[in-house]
């Protein structure tokens, strides 16, 4: 992608996500679609990844297509993405999630 391309997959990317209400979660391909860039997954990927630990954009709610969090687990992504998910009524059992709505905190 040159620099063009680029900076308007990261506007839509941003955009979408910042849009996720608490709650839900989208997997990685589906946010990448929905910003006009479908088979762009793993950029999603790389862009949550990288953004800064005190973003205000709900990182958390991107999973992958299996429901799981990306992150080896305990390492110290893994661990704030389930502190954060568990806030917003998810279920962690390993890396998989289940929504629990007697759980939300508000």
């Amino acid at each position: 992608m040159a620099n063009q391309p680029i900076d308007r997959f990261k506007s839509q990317v941003f955009h979408i996500l910042s849009e996720i209400p608490k709650g839900e979660c989208i997997a990685y391909g589906e946010l990448a679609k929905l910003a006009g860039f479908p088979g762009y997954a793993r950029q999603v990927g790389s862009l949550m990844k990288n953004l800064p630990k005190d973003t205000k954009l709900p990182w958390h709610r991107v999973i992958n297509a299996q429901r799981r969090i990306s992150f080896a687990e305990n390492t110290d992504g893994y661990l704030r993405q389930k502190e954060k998910l568990e806030k917003e009524g998810w279920v962690i059992v390993g890396s998989k999630l289940t929504f629990n709505e007697n759980s939300i905190k508000k």
